[in-house]
Order: structure tokens, then C-alpha cells, then sequence
């Protein structure tokens, strides 16, 4: 199964970046293979907790960029999958993985949630999990809790969807990836 991690480019503080990095240790001692953006930042330390616990990582990237640390995927990445633009990145990124897990992010985190929850709104995909852990994404997604999911797959059910429903929180990394393994 494959997991990816969308979140923060930026590299984080201390405390925040030891837990990612302790997500991608527990992802591959579950056995799921780590799917993230294959730069710097979240994608790198849930990469190289990964490989530290002896998992499989792959990487999509896109060289809109020029400069350092853009130039390659890092070192922690074993397959690399290169795309033309973001928008084709997002797209291989839902394909390719079973599950997600977003950690706190900007813009660009947004767009990857946005484009998971509008996949499945629309019909283009069926549900995948969708973790959040923390409270970083509670307000925004509280507020999509009265939009109801649209596809037919959700209109057909007796229960209703909504967009919010289609996250789950959880407080820590490590109850993240309890939540996934009950699925």
C-alpha cells in the first residue's frame, strides 16, 4: 500500500521535523511504501525516516524551479517519477497512492488536499483515506462540513457524504498510522 504525505516544503522546527521524520519510521515498519513530493522539507524527512527503517520511497517531482534544492530529487528517494507541471504531479500522486496524510503545509499542501477532496467529489475517483493529523487543517475543513459530496457513487448512499467527512483527524503521527493500518 502506498501512503503519500503532502506538507510543508520549508524545513520546519525542531520538535515538528523529528515527527515527520518518525512518520516515515512508522509508515515502513507497517510495510507502505512513502509517496511525497521528493524534494525538501516534509517530503524529505518522512522520506529519510522511511529509508531509515528500511522502506520504499518514491518521489514525483516537477523542475518548475532552477536552483538548489530543486535541482534532483533527494537523497532519500528510490524511485522518482518526473512530471511536467503541478497540476500533473497532483494527478500522479492521487493515482498512485492508496492514502493520504497531510500535514501542515501552504498554498501548495492546499491545492494536493483540495485536488484529493474534489477527485472524489466529483466522481473521478472512489474515497481514499484521508488523515490529518493535528489541528492545522480543522477550520478550513469545518467549514466544507455543510458541502455535500456530489458523485454518484455518495448520492446513491443512504448516508450522505460531505466534504469534511471525507478526513479523518488525528492528534499524533503515530495515531495516524493506527488509523490506517484498521483499514
Amino acid at each position: 500500500m502506498k501512503v503519500c504525505i503532502f506538507g510543508s516544503y520549508k524545513e520546519l522546527a525542531k520538535r515538528e521535523r523529528a515527527d515527520i521524520v518518525k512518520l516515515g519510521k512508522l509508515l515502513a515498519e507497517k510495510g507502505f511504501e512513502v509517496v511525497s513530493g521528493g524534494f525538501v522539507g516534509t517530503m524529505e524527512d518522512v522520506s529519510r525516516g522511511a529509508k531509515e527503517a528500511g522502506g520504499k520511497t518514491i518521489g514525483v517531482t516537477y523542475y518548475k524551479w532552477r536552483g538548489d534544492p530543486y535541482k534532483h530529487a533527494n537523497k532519500y528517494i528510490d524511485e522518482e517519477i518526473r512530471t511536467k507541471n503541478i497540476f500533473e504531479r497532483i494527478e500522479v500522486m492521487t493515482k498512485i497512492s492508496d492514502a493520504f496524510i497531510v500535514l501542515p503545509g501552504g498554498t501548495g499542501t492546499l491545492l494536493e488536499l483540495a485536488a484529493c477532496l474534489e477527485f472524489v467529489n466529483k466522481g473521478l475517483t472512489k474515497p481514499k483515506p484521508i488523515i490529518a493529523p493535528g489541528d492545522f487543517w480543522k477550520t478550513a475543513l469545518d467549514r466544507l462540513a455543510q458541502e455535500p459530496v456530489l458523485s454518484d457513487e455518495a448520492r446513491a448512499s443512504r448516508n450522505a457524504l460531505s466534504c469534511r467527512d471525507l478526513v479523518t483527524f488525528a492528534n499524533t503521527v503515530d495515531e495516524a498510522v493506527a488509523k490506517l493500518t484498521e483499514i
